[in-house]
């Protein structure tokens, strides 16, 4: 059991020190064990969040006249993304491979929508690309979760999952230039670290604890718009990186016996910059 703990620890140690940080919202479930060696379940789970996202990266502009390219320049910039929302399905394998650890893998759909705002160099937002709505994209992910000590009717425990989403691409507009005509697409890895306890109950679990919560992933965003005057036609081509600093949040959730094999959970979790719920429901074989 203790070289077990030490191996998640070291995991946990070597996921907060490689990864780029910040906040999104899958549900997490009970941070322990929730498997003998073994077992095995199926699970489906439904997310909603909202989250403020920034990214940094260039923009390369093309100006043409009668389509001849006339010249070229690069710029960097940043975007502003206030209460990104996001819908996420999935369904999950868990296995139990020790009796106090077990390990799961996800795979789903997720989408996303918002408005984009461009900011300037002293902080004041420029453009607002409007309308992304990022239909439900391809996702995937996988994590772990291990019971350390148990006490009586609670039970101490962390778990760590890592999740990718990538909603489909979406047409965006700039209001003050109608002439604008655009295209946004956006992928981001997650990593959620939790540890805390889970009190049994007749019929129930509570559990809950602090977390972190990071996020890495890219943004980029390509149009053109045909200005007035003697140039005809100006391109844009925009590559941004999901950048974000480190995230503390808590989460709360309870999780019912429906029989002996099968469960329902739901849960709440915050952060300063993001918030979301989760349900979900198993069924052990």
């Amino acid at each position: 059991m203790e070289k077990r703990v030490a191996l998640l620890a070291l995991v946990l140690m070597v996921i907060g020190v490689c990864s780029p940080v910040a906040i999104a919202i899958p549900p997490m479930g009970p941070p322990r064990a929730s498997l003998h060696e073994g077992q095995s379940a199926l699970g489906l789970e439904y997310g909603y969040s909202e989250m403020d996202l920034q990214t940094f990266g260039s923009v390369i502009e093309k100006q043409f006249i009668s389509g001849v390219l006339q010249t070229t320049a690069t710029s960097y910039t940043s975007f502003e993304i206030k209460d990104l929302q996001s819908n996420m399905f999935w369904g999950r394998l868990d296995v139990g491979t020790w009796e106090n650890w077990d390990m799961f893998v996800r795979i789903g759909l997720s989408d996303a929508q918002d408005d984009i705002s461009s900011v300037n160099a002293d902080g004041s937002l420029s453009d607002q690309y409007k309308d992304y709505k990022g239909d439900n994209g391809f996702g995937w992910g996988f994590g772990t979760r291990a019971t350390f000590y148990q006490e009586g009717d609670t039970t101490w425990g962390g778990l760590i999952q890592v999740t990718w989403s990538n909603p489909d691409s979406s047409d965006v507009i700039i209001e003050s230039e109608p002439s604008f005509t655009g295209e946004v697409e956006m992928d981001y890895w997650e990593v959620q670290i939790a540890i805390g306890p889970t009190v049994e109950l007749d019929n129930c679990r509570l559990y809950g604890g602090p977390f972190l919560h990071f996020i890495n992933g890219d943004l980029n965003l390509n149009g053109s718009y045909d200005p007035t005057g003697v140039i005809d036609l100006i391109t844009q081509d925009t590559s941004h990186e999901i950048r974000e600093e480190s995230q503390v949040g808590g989460y709360a959730g309870a999780q019912w016996y429906l029989n002996e094999n099968s469960s329902l959970f739901t849960e709440l979790q915050f952060t300063s910059d993001a918030w979301g719920f989760g349900i979900g429901t198993t069924w052990k074989f």
